[in-house]
C-alpha cells in the first residue's frame, strides 16, 4: 500500500547492460516501491533494456523532458550527471533532492563533480575517497552496504581435490583484469584447477581468443544462472585494479562460496582473510595461494564456507538494505 506520494525516481543511462550499478539500482527500487511512488528513469527505449534486469513496463519512464524531475527525489547512480541536476536546480529551480550513490573510487573530474547534500557510500574506502579526494562533508555521507536477495541455498559441498572449480564473474575489461589473470597464471597453477570467466564486455573476444587452446581456462559469456554457478563452484575469484563493493562477492557469501581476491575497494569488508577468503595483492602470492588450494582439507574448507554465509547474514541481506534506505528517506522527508 502506497503511504507516501512523494515522487521518487531511480536514474541510470546504461540500463542496456547488467553490472553492479544496475543491480543496486533495482535493489533500491524494490526496497522502496511498496512505500513510495517509485519509477525507474532511463535514456533508452524500453525494448532496449537488458532483459535480466526484469524491469516491468509500468515501472519505466524514458527521459524525454528534464522537467519531469520537478519536486522529486532522485537516486542518481552516475557521477557524470551530477552537474546536469545541479544546473536544473540552480538555474531552473526544479527543487530536486538528489541521493547520489558513489559506487566506486574515483580520482578524476574532481572540479566538475558537484556533490549533493545526500550521498550514499557503499564501503569504508569509498567514504575515504569522498572525503579525501572530493572534499565531501562527513555528515552528508550515509554508509549503506549493497545487498543480494537470499535464495536460501543448500549447504555448500566440500571441493574435490581432483578438480577445483573457480568462477571469475565480472565484466570483461581492463579493470577486472581477466586477460592479465590468464597471462600470469597460464602454465603456473595446479593442473586440477579450472578457472571459468563469466561475463561480457569490451575485451570478451580478446579473452576468448587467448584461452581457446587451454583446458584450465574457459570463457562462458553472460550467464543469468550465476547463483547456480556459484553453488557448483568451489571458489569465487576477483583480482581487479579497483572496486567499489562487488555484488559478485556478496552473492558468493550468500551462497557460502569461499573467496579469493585482492584488497581493493570494499573487498575486505566482504572477504575476511583466513576466515572466508584468501586475500593477496600480487601475482606471485596469487599463484602460491591457488597452488595450495588442493591441500586444504574438508574441515577447513567447510569452515570457510560457513563463515562466508555468516558474513552475508550479518551485513548484506536485502532486509537490512531495505531498512537502511527507508530510514534514509524518512530522514530526508523530515528535514
Amino acid at each position: 500500500m502506497i503511504r507516501n506520494k512523494k515522487k521518487i525516481f531511480s536514474f541510470n543511462s546504461e540500463l542496456y547492460k547488467v553490472t553492479g550499478v544496475q543491480k543496486v539500482l533495482m535493489d533500491i527500487h524494490h526496497a522502496i516501491s511498496n512505500d513510495y511512488e517509485a519509477k525507474i528513469i532511463g535514456t533508452i527505449p524500453y525494448n532496449n533494456i537488458h532483459k535480466s534486469l526484469n524491469i516491468n513496463k509500468n515501472e519505466y519512464i524514458r527521459l524525454v523532458n528534464p522537467f519531469m524531475f520537478y519536486d522529486s527525489i532522485v537516486f542518481l547512480h552516475e557521477r557524470k550527471f551530477l552537474i546536469f541536476f545541479w544546473l536544473l536546480n540552480k538555474f531552473l529551480f526544479q527543487k530536486i533532492r538528489i541521493i547520489y550513490i558513489h559506487h566506486n573510487i574515483f580520482y578524476n573530474h574532481i572540479t566538475t563533480t558537484i556533490l549533493p547534500n545526500t550521498i550514499v557510500s557503499i564501503s569504508d574506502k569509498i567514504t575515504d575517497n569522498l572525503i579525501q579526494v572530493f572534499k565531501a562533508k562527513k555528515e552528508n555521507i550515509h554508509k549503506i552496504y549493497n545487498c543480494v536477495q537470499d535464495i536460501h541455498p543448500e549447504k555448500h559441498k566440500s571441493c574435490s581435490k581432483n578438480k577445483i572449480r573457480i568462477i571469475y564473474p565480472a565484466r570483461i575489461n581492463s579493470v577486472k583484469r581477466q586477460i592479465e589473470v590468464y597471462n600470469h597464471l597460464q602454465g603456473k597453477i595446479n593442473k586440477h584447477i579450472e578457472i571459468l570467466f563469466v561475463g561480457t564486455g569490451p575485451l570478451y573476444n580478446e579473452l576468448k581468443k587467448a584461452v581457446k587452446d587451454t583446458a584450465q581456462f574457459k570463457v562462458l559469456g553472460f550467464r543469468d544462472d550465476i547463483y547456480k554457478l556459484l553453488q557448483e563452484s568451489d571458489y569465487i575469484m576477483l583480482f581487479s585494479k579497483h572496486e567499489g563493493l562487488p555484488i559478485t562477492l556478496i552473492e558468493a557469501t550468500m551462497c557460502g562460496t569461499p573467496i579469493i581476491c585482492n584488497d581493493v575497494g570494499g573487498n575486505c569488508e566482504i572477504a575476511h582473510d583466513k576466515e572466508n577468503a584468501f586475500v593477496v595483492n600480487d601475482w606471485d602470492s596469487l599463484i602460491n595461494i591457488l597452488n595450495k588450494i588442493p591441500l586444504i582439507d574438508e574441515e577447513e574448507y567447510m569452515s570457510m564456507s560457513q563463515k562466508s554465509r555468516y558474513v552475508y547474514e550479518k551485513n548484506f541481506t536485502f532486509e537490512k538494505f531495505k531498512a537502511n534506505y527507508l530510514q534514509l528517506l524518512k530522514q530526508i522527508n523530515n528535514d
